[in-house]
């Protein structure tokens, strides 16, 4: 497989964070499909585990909404899929941004029910910087919309140590839960203080709502009435991630003439979307030793005495890991076709299918399956009767 030039890598995801789509990074850089894939895999899984570990913040007003997508399939449609999946449908994305430096916060992805918002409202709350009595160092202003969950879900997370305000906007046309109905209008909006005393001119939600907007231009699987929908949960969270890091590490607002991050106190210089793929190369480096190490301590501690039964083949060309059978005409007991480790990848052996499965899964993600000769449609189909003898 020949390797694209770094300044087309580069190039591919700046496209994807500008509101590309992956099929035109495809014919625009005539590049492969799975090429655009692979680098918007990887930069999305560092962009999650990055914004993981934003902490210390000293934000003084907070504002929160949450923003229609789905995955799959809209709602009504779930059903009538050929292969649903679990996760197919309505996915509500959460933002928290610090109205001052307009740094987003953090985000996630989830439903409009009492677990979501507090699980949302408790990560926010884990990123606010407290002092040495447990107690935050700035005493944080929480504005939401009128989700109805957003009361229990600050309560819990943030007890009496937040004022807690609420925007509630009225509609004329809405449903016994509250949903909007078509042909409803805006008539107005009512500022509630929840918690504490919150300052009422601080008591809107205009800022989060330019963000949300951001995010429907910037990210093609927000847009209304689109074909470029989220077809994976993981590949939404992934979307959502970049988006996060590239809007608070690379943009600078006309506001502020600095980016978020720098106004936030979290960096002091400008970043660039190389920098992005540097990070990425070294997590990425960084989380195939951890999933080695990992599994080669997993295959160790099955059972320390008798053969492995089946075997993992991960592929570093194609980013693929594939469970064998020990005696697989594929695997041939972990020498494979070349008899030794492999020319483009590594054997792992396990003791079982279950932990032989889980550690493909482990490995690779996105790719990852059972050897169609041993264990898969051509012994299912009865034409695999064992190994040449």
């Amino acid at each position: 497989m020949n390797k694209i030039t770094p300044d087309k890598r580069r190039l591919i995801l700046h496209d994807l964070l500008e509101g590309g789509s992956q099929r035109a990074c495809e014919r625009k850089h005539d590049v492969s499909n799975n090429t655009v894939a692979k680098v918007f895999r990887d930069a999305g899984d560092m962009a999650i585990a990055k914004i993981d570990e934003i902490r210390d913040l000293e934000s003084r007003v907070i504002q929160a909404d949450e923003l229609y997508s789905f995955v799959g399939a809209k709602q009504k449609n779930v059903e009538r899929m050929r292969r649903p999946s679990p996760d197919a449908g309505t996915a509500w994305c959460y933002l928290a941004e610090d109205a001052e430096s307009k740094f987003v916060i953090d985000y996630r992805i989830g439903s409009r029910n009492v677990y979501d918002a507090t699980e949302f409202m408790r990560s926010v709350s884990s990123r606010l910087k407290r002092d040495e009595h447990g107690r935050f160092a700035v005493r944080p202003t929480i504005v939401t919309d009128g989700l109805p969950a957003y009361k229990e879900a600050c309560q819990i997370a943030f007890g009496t140590d937040a004022d807690v305000g609420m925007l509630i906007k009225k509609y004329s046309k809405v449903d016994e839960n509250g949903e909007l109905l078509p042909g409803s209008r805006y008539i107005g909006a009512d500022r509630v203080p929840i918690i504490g005393s919150p300052r009422f001119d601080l008591i809107h939600t205009g800022y989060i709502e330019r963000t949300n907007l951001n995010v429907r231009m910037d990210c093609r699987r927000f847009g209304r009435q689109t074909n470029a929908f989220s077809k994976t949960l993981l590949n939404h969270k992934r979307h959502v991630a970049l988006w996060v890091f590239y809007t608070n590490f690379c943009r600078i607002p006309r506001c502020l003439g600095i980016t978020p991050a720098m106004a936030a106190g979290v960096t002091d210089t400008i970043w660039e979307v190389q920098d992005m793929l540097d990070l990425t190369d070294a997590f990425i480096a960084d989380r195939l030793k951890a999933q080695i190490g990992w599994v080669n301590d997993a295959a160790e501690e099955t059972l320390p005495e008798g053969e492995p039964t089946h075997w993992v083949y991960r592929s570093e060309v194609h980013y693929k890991a594939t469970v064998h059978e020990a005696d697989c005409f594929h695997c041939k007991r972990g020498e494979g076709h070349s008899r030794g480790a492999g020319k483009h990848g590594h054997w792992l052996p396990f003791h079982s299918e279950d932990d032989a499965l889980a550690a493909a899964a482990k490995l690779e993600p996105d790719r990852h399956n059972t050897c169609n000769v041993c264990m898969g449609s051509y012994r299912n189909a009865g034409g695999y009767r064992g190994p040449r003898r």
